[in-house]
């Protein structure tokens, strides 16, 4: 099956792509069988990017699981779809150690620490994708860039990613590597969806430099994602006119925010890719578009700086 396409760098991808963090949360310890079918079925429906991290673990001791996970799904699958096309993004720059102890680390000894891991978790010699999951706040940003430059300079990444960003470190880095027809920067992923906005200033830029913009938790968070419609009646009401669920109009109303928008919502169920790709032929007018963006977001993170979940993101 072939989606809509749009670009990171020089790469087409589904212009919709599949979150895997969930399907290593704790309750899906004993459900990797289904996982790994998840991930089958968003390959069979055409979807092309998986985004993962070291860091997406049930426990401090299991670091590299769903990194682990998305490569054994990769390697098992038997369907139709051409796995040359797939693109697998990872992050790095979080830590996590003994006791759920949380903490950053961005030097560049540690990056390509965590980068090397990531490597062997994924059973390839270079990340196709190498996101900064999160600012070190002991560090310049200037130094941070330089670590991750330091990763493609020595072949173990071929292309750079941020990742929870605001505007003057989005503009460093472009300073510093520039943008996507540069070798530079090709993607931000940060948090975006009916929920919180506070990011637009960096979708802008994003949207004026032709950067990926892959928003996490674009139907407000796992916990809540289900109740989306009941949050932010318009969707709810935009979907019943279009014919789709509340979760397939937000996801619409992002594609049609931006053309650098690539959503990555999460799944652990087969069932729920199928909708994720059904939100690809949702259209919407103009109209309809300004309406949801009208609605008034909580503004608060799903996952703020002082909750530990945060650093998952």
């Amino acid at each position: 099956m072939t989606l809509p396409t749009r670009t990171i760098g020089d790469l087409n991808v589904s212009a919709i792509g599949l979150g895997c963090m969930p399907m290593s949360f704790e309750g899906m310890v004993d459900q990797r069988e289904r996982a790994i079918e998840t991930i089958h079925r968003a390959l069979d429906l055409g979807i092309t990017m998986l985004d993962t991290a070291n860091i997406y673990a049930p426990t401090w001791d299991s670091v590299g699981h769903n990194e682990a996970l998305v490569a054994e799904a990769i390697r098992t699958y038997q369907g139709a779809a051409d796995l040359t096309g797939i693109l697998v993004t990872t992050k790095g720059g979080i830590t996590r150690g003994d006791g759920e102890t949380w903490g950053r680390d961005s030097n560049e000894d540690a990056l390509r620490r965590a980068c090397e891991d990531s490597l062997q978790q994924l059973g390839v010699s270079v990340i196709d994708l190498y996101q900064h999951h999160r600012t070190d706040p002991t560090m310049t940003y200037v130094d941070q860039v330089s670590a991750l430059r330091a990763l493609k300079d020595n072949g173990l990444i071929r292309r750079i990613g941020l990742s929870n960003v605001n505007l003057a470190e989005l503009d460093t880095a472009i300073d510093l590597l520039g943008g996507p027809t540069d070798g530079g920067v090709v993607s931000v992923q940060n948090e975006y969806s009916p929920r919180f906005r506070n990011d637009a200033d960096v979708l802008d830029r994003c949207t004026e430099r032709g950067i990926a913009f892959l928003p996490w938790s674009p139907l407000g968070g796992s916990d809540v994602a289900h109740e989306v419609g009941s949050h932010y009646a318009a969707f709810a009401e935009v979907g019943v006119e279009v014919g789709a669920s509340p979760q397939e109009a937000v996801l619409a109303w992002l594609l049609a925010v931006s053309p650098v928008m690539i959503p990555i919502p999460g799944a652990t169920r087969p069932a729920t890719v199928d909708s994720i790709v059904r939100s690809l032929s949702v259209v919407l007018t103009g109209e309809q578009v300004a309406r949801l963006t009208a609605t008034t977001p909580a503004r608060t993170s799903m996952y703020p700086d002082d909750q530990p979940r945060s650093a998952l993101r």
